[in-house]
């Protein structure tokens, strides 16, 4: 039987507001959230005993309460100092979110507006554009990173360890072309958000880790919080740990280098888990802390929304926006130099997770402790039974034999094993676990994956012939039709740059590949002799450029703008 329109409306919304009001009456009960407490306790010392991770602190936030804070694991190997709630950790990433704060109090302010044009306030960023008709930069465009900025700067990036300060970061860019019209991509960007920083302490007249420091982490109470490695953070600081590639496709572990970056506003926050909590509490209280407004609420809801497109998740004004069991999540990760770390948070229900690692690039192990743990705020603060992570399995023998072999994407290679009944693969340098969920799905676990999807393709005849995962497609290699690469390509093969994160170019199935920031080979797509273009990922539509000496011996390699000099020994394919 079908009911009225407007009967049947009428009880939609009856239903979703009951909802809401069910959500909200129970972010505003009192709970117990010592059982969720205990198994994020297992879960850590299950992930150290993995060894993926050395270090491990953990806040969980209810409203204004931490509910719990504490260190797993060691803080630095060498001295066997454990990792407590004060050890001191890069953010990486999240200090876009302390930026994004620190712009958005000058905007209530009246001193910026977010759709200027950027250069109205910071007369000295300044840029090569070649969309003649294209807007000018503006403070939104950079902030949900939709500016069409390249992702880091020449002077003062990832690859420089030369600590050189922001407006020499932000003069750097003077001859480097933006790669796309604003507000057309979204192309995440180090050095965007690094220009936003810039600004703030340009209109505010005052160095931006000080203008931090008295207006945003002072208030704040994160007393254990900077921008630079000062007194209050270098005694505590954890020592960091990196997988550093070599020219042979192989990784050596190290202690991580300690220096300041130039783009300082997107990653150089040092902080401790108990702080970002406080962070999050205020988030929650609609931008209160300590008797003082940080932010209004009207503020925090812009912040929350996702900029310049239709969708419902994407980059908000320095946050990422996504769903999380039917709630909006508001959230940011970070990764420098050793560190990687989580911050995730329900603004309905008012509970979220800080997680911070000391070692490199282990977003999966970190992913799979923030998110786990969030489930079990949220279940616990709308009064549900706490769930068990999902028991996955050995993937059938059948399936995989039949996946067994070599692919490749626009992207990436994969290789695939089968060896003592577990199925297991490298896509790109980057080992991974293939196991299959209770209900059927095969998934990757890894350094940086955690229960990413793969699903299989095939063709009519119901034959395996390749898969896709983290929105890419592999198909499988036909060996007999691989070329090998062109003789004057081989100049190019090697290691290029610092010694902690060089870029490695290196040949795989007739193509040439290239791998940076120590993480996974990208496939090269070559637009003229010296020319090539990085595929979808963190250097999407960027170039490597090959620059050869008279004598055709190549001495540096070009990306994205950064000179890096050549360190590896050619190599034969």
């Amino acid at each position: 039987m079908k009911l009225p329109l407007r009967i049947a409306s009428s009880l939609l919304i009856l239903c979703v507001g009951l909802n809401i009001s069910a959500a909200s009456d129970a972010a505003d009960q009192p709970a117990d959230f010592s059982p969720a407490v205990e198994r994020v306790k297992k879960l850590v010392d299950s992930e150290l005993e993995r060894g993926l991770l050395t270090g491990v602190s953990v806040a969980l936030v209810d409203d204004q309460q931490t509910v719990f804070a504490g260190g797993f694991g060691l803080a630095d190997e060498a001295s066997h100092r454990p990792a407590t709630a004060r050890t001191v950790y890069r953010a990486g990433s999240i200090s876009k979110l302390f930026t994004a704060t620190s712009a958005m109090q000058l905007v209530e302010q009246g001193k910026l507006d977010l759709d200027r044009p950027v250069t109205e306030y910071c007369p000295d960023f300044r840029i090569v554009d070649p969309f003649t008709d294209a807007d000018p930069v503006s403070l939104r465009q950079l902030m949900c990173h939709r500016s069409g900025m390249f992702r880091e700067s020449p002077v003062g990036g990832y690859f420089d360890p030369s600590g050189p300060s922001i407006a020499e970061t932000v003069a750097s860019l003077t001859d480097c072309v933006r790669v796309h019209p604003p507000g057309k991509v979204t192309k995440y960007s180090n050095i965007g958000v690094t220009v936003v920083g810039h600004t703030v302490g340009q209109v505010a007249g005052v160095p931006f880790a000080e203008y931090q420091r008295t207006h945003v982490l002072g208030p704040l109470g994160m007393d254990h919080s900077s921008f630079l490695r000062d007194d209050r953070v270098r005694p505590k600081l954890a020592t960091s740990y990196m997988r550093v590639a070599d020219s042979q496709g192989a990784f050596v572990r190290r202690e991580s280098p300690v220096f300041e970056l130039g783009t300082l506003p997107a990653g150089n926050l040092y902080t401790t888990a108990g702080d970002l909590a406080r962070f999050m509490a205020c988030l929650f209280a609609r931008g209160s802390a300590n008797g003082k407004q940080i932010l209004s609420p009207e503020t925090l809801d812009r912040m929350f929304t996702p900029q310049l497109t239709e969708a419902e998740t994407g980059f908000g004004l320095g946050f990422s926006i996504g769903e999380f069991r039917e709630h909006k999540r508001v959230s940011h990760s970070g990764a420098v130099y050793g560190f990687s770390s989580s911050f995730v948070a329900i603004p309905e229900l008012k509970v979220g997770v800080v997680v911070l690692a000391n070692e490199d690039i282990t977003m999966g192990p970190v992913r799979r402790i923030a998110n786990l743990a969030l489930g079990w705020m949220v279940e616990t603060r709308l009064g549900k039974p706490l769930t068990d992570e999902e028991v996955c399995g050995q993937v059938p023998e059948e399936t995989a034999r039949a996946l067994v072999g070599d692919f490749e994407s626009r992207s990436f290679w994969a290789e695939l094993c089968f060896t003592d009944g577990r199925l297991s693969a490298n896509i790109s340098g980057e080992p991974v676990d293939v196991v299959q969920s209770p209900d059927g799905d095969l998934l990757l676990d890894g350094r940086s994956r955690y229960r990413s999807k793969l699903e299989l393709t095939r063709n009519e005849k119901g034959d395996i012939t390749g898969f896709q995962t983290g929105g890419q497609t592999f198909r499988r290699v036909d060996s007999d039709a691989v070329q090998p690469i062109p003789t004057a390509w081989q100049r190019f093969l090697g290691s290029y740059g610092p010694e902690f994160i060089p870029l490695v170019v290196s040949c795989r199935h007739g193509h040439l590949y290239a791998m940076t920031e120590n993480m996974v080979d990208y496939r090269l797509t070559p637009l003229n002799r010296t020319v090539f273009k990085m595929p979808p990922g963190m250097y999407e539509d960027e170039q490597v450029v090959f620059h050869p000496g008279p004598d055709g011996r190549v001495h540096s390699a070009v990306l994205a703008g950064m000179v890096l000099p050549v360190r590896g020994q050619e190599t034969e394919d």
